[in-house]
């Protein structure tokens, strides 16, 4: 089964999971507002703004890894689709996480939420991974041993830290969210310059 549709449909999901991170935004209703209340109210959008920014980047390096991912396959069977269809699940839904976290920023249940969903989209990584690489007829002829353990070794960061990310939220939230912070750092400037120095690296 040729993967196009696959990739086109995954790509309108990041869209729509996208497009309803802005609209979570709320707009001060200025009408009945002087400068001075209307301020207030903006600086009370802060976390909602910081959470959006965020969030953004982080579906982007999901995206990005997706990408990757399904480069390293030629074609794909039921069992790919299915996989997918529940990795964009998690995907679509984190808008939700998001806006409780803008809402409630300190609580531990919110941050548990926000985590969790990472925590998952980030293990259906490994899953589709392991998938590809365990089917001979639809892995691409370049993804060999070596390259599928640079795909590991890079991706079992996240998850590691989402998980303490979770540990820390009943403990000191502000741990939380330097741990996340420092897995979207990590993800951004690190971890994909590694992986294409490896892919090159086996390509030769």
């Amino acid at each position: 089964m040729n993967k196009v549709r696959l990739e086109n449909f995954s790509d309108g999901v990041f869209a729509i999971a996208v497009t309803l991170l802005v609209l979570g935004i709320k707009i001060p209703e200025a009408k009945h507002m002087d400068n001075h209340q209307l301020t207030q109210r903006l600086l009370e959008s802060i976390p909602q703004l910081l959470t959006f920014g965020f969030t953004f980047m982080v579906i982007g390096v999901f995206w990005v890894a997706h990408s990757r991912i399904f480069s390293m396959t030629k074609l794909v069977d039921s069992t790919l689709l299915w996989l997918n269809v529940f990795y964009l699940m998690f995907v679509a839904v984190m808008p939700y996480p998001a806006t409780l976290l803008a809402e409630n920023p300190f609580l531990t249940s919110s941050i548990l939420l926000y985590s969790g969903t990472l925590f998952i989209i980030g293990l259906m990584h490994f899953i589709l991974l392991r998938h590809i690489y365990k089917t001979d007829h639809i892995k691409n002829e370049m993804f060999t041993e070596p390259v599928y353990q640079s795909y590991l070794r890079s991706g079992i960061t996240a998850p590691s830290i989402y998980i303490l990310a979770g540990a820390f939220s009943f403990v000191q939230p502000y741990i939380s969210f330097g741990l996340i912070v420092g897995a979207l750092v990590y993800y951004i400037f690190f971890s994909g310059k590694r992986l294409e120095r490896e892919l090159i690296t086996h390509r030769k």
